[in-house]
């Protein structure tokens, strides 16, 4: 891409009602300083958890401001940097396009009440720096899911998203009591920042995405169970695109069958 490639790439991304504050595209070699996009925390609400994800799927590096503003860096070689930046600008717009309901939600005044920033800055996200933890997934752990769902709890850890809770909010597989409104909860210490793409895989597939109530794991719900079924489809579509896009930043972590250990060096 040219450098007016890309800087009318990335005004395209306030159509998203993302705010750019600033770029340096850093294209030529004579800039010392590495590429960087920032956005504006007046961007619309929820919007930082989506631009990690992106930033992690291009391998750039993202971070907070004091400001509450994201910052995106490309800290790679610097023989790429135009390579890099297609990489970013295609998987933010991969990104943005699967949340169109999302935003048509926005526009209606349905604001989420628990977004991913506002977790960041609190005392138990130190449980990040806990070692990251293996999937348990076994037939014992699957024995134990709604039967409905079993398929899909399966393809969600084997996708890296490792569950620990969930019920299929379908009346087949409680038919003693009425059944819990659908949920999964997972663990977020699966491998760094999974919080953050769980986030953004909840927002792109219509779950309402929140923090556990030891505020730490993450817990997707819908809001009722009259379309359960295809809620849960739409689930592990939403899981299989991210998990594609996700596959480079999963690679630096070591893995075993199915979870991901420690750095790589």
């Amino acid at each position: 891409m040219t450098s007016n490639e890309i800087e009318r790439s990335i005004k395209t991304l306030t159509r998203f009602n993302l705010v750019v504050k600033r770029f340096s595209l850093s294209l030529d070699g004579v800039q010392e300083n590495s590429p960087v996009l920032e956005f504006g925390r007046e961007s619309y609400p929820g919007f930082e958890a989506h631009l990690f994800t992106a930033a992690d799927a291009s391998l750039w590096h993202p971070e907070l401001t004091e400001a509450s503003d994201v910052v995106l860096s490309d800290l790679g070689d610097e023989s790429k940097r135009g390579e890099s930046w297609n990489r970013l600008l295609s998987n933010t717009l991969t990104i943005m396009d699967a949340l169109s309901f999302y935003r048509q939600g926005l526009k209606h005044g349905i604001i989420p009440s628990s977004q991913w920033i506002y977790h960041e800055f609190q005392w138990f996200r130190e449980n990040w720096d806990a070692s990251v933890h293996e999937s348990s997934i076994s037939d014992d752990f699957l024995y134990s899911v709604d039967e409905s769902i079993r398929p899909h709890i399966k393809e969600l850890n084997d996708h890296g998203f490792l569950t620990t809770q969930s019920c299929s909010g379908l009346p087949i597989d409680h038919p003693d009591r009425e059944p819990y409104l659908p949920y999964v909860m997972f663990d977020e210490r699966a491998y760094p920042r999974a919080s953050a793409h769980l986030f953004t895989l909840a927002d792109m597939t219509g779950w309402i995405p929140s923090y556990g109530p030891h505020n730490f794991d993450v817990e997707l719900r819908l809001q009722n169970a009259e379309h359960a079924e295809r809620g849960w489809d739409r689930l592990i579509s939403g899981a299989r695109h991210l998990t594609s896009l996700l596959v480079d930043y999963r690679l630096r972590f070591k893995t075993d069958s199915y979870g991901y250990a420690k750095d790589s060096p």
